[in-house]
């Protein structure tokens, strides 16, 4: 029986999770992958249906159980599918807590060799949430299907879920540590000018405005990758914009850049945004432009270089594969916790088999370092580290994910950064 990469012993969680979501928490917005503009190969619409309540694919029932079975216990059942250009997508199954949800999906190429083992979900929607994550954790060359794992938080709902994919990419090939020939303790302050409303590609706008270099005034002209082109770096404010103009009808997905000095220490942006200009210069929603910008308020600039990793794509396809499903929400429970972290402080802990939530009040956007032991009566240990952070004005949720379910009703104590609460 052909298996979903049969290798799959355990799926651990991202170890950049915490910084992708919540930075995709505080910008207030979904995944902003930047979407480049690639002429659409001739795509014909075959069949658009959806299909509730066939019976789970074997295969799939096989990976999830390798990756967990306590985890593919917890699991409800979707199995709706939709088909777009001979690409099925079927929402598999999924599962969510008051802070989370993860939601199973496989796609499948019936017609073509568009789908891979280095698939990425490029373009993409999730109704509910505030921060977003995906990862392909499956693939089986054999019936040209991908296993992907969607993450939404903090917007977890008895409302129906929409899960939208726009276009994906494979055929893909890493271009590590590609070098900028730039001086950056030359870079001049500048002004910036707003970004509109409705110009931002790829998902809700931020809810602060959003401000960026104007285009066209760099007055060096570094050549960069494959055509990509600088159109303008300056600092304002202790923050360092980087202003890239993406070349169209290339095999180029994106960068993602970063300052490193000689000894290795990377800065990564702590805001990144995608959007385009028309020939004049003036800001429209398109898929051209990319501003990064980094925190150097206490950074030796001439210390430093501009790189980037490059993603180069041999396919890029567009679609619209669409599917609504609900969700039973998992029942957890509570305790109060008070602790003063600084910034923040919390008042009150939850747990459900997703992981611990600390819930309190203030600003947590730079908490970095939070640990917790969950003690169980048996006098088992399990640590949890990988961190989620949702700042929403003055409410503050941390959650402390596990890669394995939890289960309350065995949990015994619980230590956080050392400080011990019986459960």
């Amino acid at each position: 029986m052909d298996k979903l990469k049969e290798s799959v012993e355990s799926i651990p969680l991202p170890q950049d999770l915490h910084k992708r979501a919540k930075m995709g928490v505080s910008q207030v917005k979904k995944k902003r992958k930047r979407t480049w503009l690639i002429p659409s190969v001739a795509t014909v619409f075959l069949a658009s249906s959806i299909t509730v309540g066939a019976a789970m694919n074997d295969n799939v029932k096989n990976l999830l159980w390798q990756i967990s079975p306590e985890i593919a216990a917890l699991l409800q059942p979707i199995e709706s599918t939709v088909e777009y250009d001979g690409i099925k997508m079927e929402i598999v199954s999924a599962m969510q807590d008051e802070d989370m949800a993860v939601v199973y999906v496989t796609l499948q190429d019936v017609e073509g060799n568009r789908i891979d083992e280095t698939l990425d979900i490029y373009d993409y929607s999730i109704s509910k949430g505030r921060s977003f994550t995906v990862e392909r954790i499956g693939y089986d060359a054999t019936t040209k299907t991908a296993l992907v794992r969607f993450m939404s938080f903090n917007g977890s709902s008895t409302d129906n879920f929409k899960l939208k994919i726009r276009s994906f990419l494979s055929d893909k090939s890493v271009l590590e540590d590609v070098t900028f020939p730039l001086d950056l303790q030359d870079v001049k302050e500048q002004q910036t000018e707003f970004l509109p409303d409705g110009t931002i590609r790829g998902g809700a706008s931020p809810e602060e405005d959003v401000y960026v270099l104007p285009a066209g005034k760099l007055n060096i002209q570094p050549q960069l990758y494959d055509g990509i082109r600088m159109t303008n770096i300056g600092l304002h404010n202790d923050k360092l914009y980087v202003q890239i103009e993406w070349p169209a009808n290339n095999a180029i997905e994106h960068g993602q850049f970063y300052l490193v000095n000689q000894a290795g220490q990377k800065i990564h942006p702590i805001e990144s945004y995608s959007y385009g200009r028309d020939e004049q210069g003036a800001p429209i929603y398109a898929y051209n432009y990319e501003e990064n910008i980094f925190d150097v308020k206490d950074i030796d600039l001439a210390e430093y270089g501009l790189q980037a990793k490059i993603y180069t794509a041999g396919q890029y396809v567009e679609g619209d594969w669409e599917a609504t499903f609900k969700l039973k929400e998992m029942s957890g429970q509570s305790v109060p916790f008070a602790k003063n972290f600084g910034d923040w402080k919390a008042k009150e802990l939850k747990i459900s088999p997703l992981g611990l939530t600390v819930i309190g009040e203030g600003d947590a956007t730079e908490t970095e370092e939070l640990t917790a032991t969950i003690v169980n009566k048996d006098g088992s240990h399990k640590e949890l580290t990988s961190l989620v952070s949702f700042t929403d004005e003055n409410q503050v949720k941390l959650k402390l994910m596990s890669e394995e379910p939890l289960k309350p009703e065995q949990i015994k104590s619980i230590i956080i950064n050392g400080f011990k609460v019986d459960f």
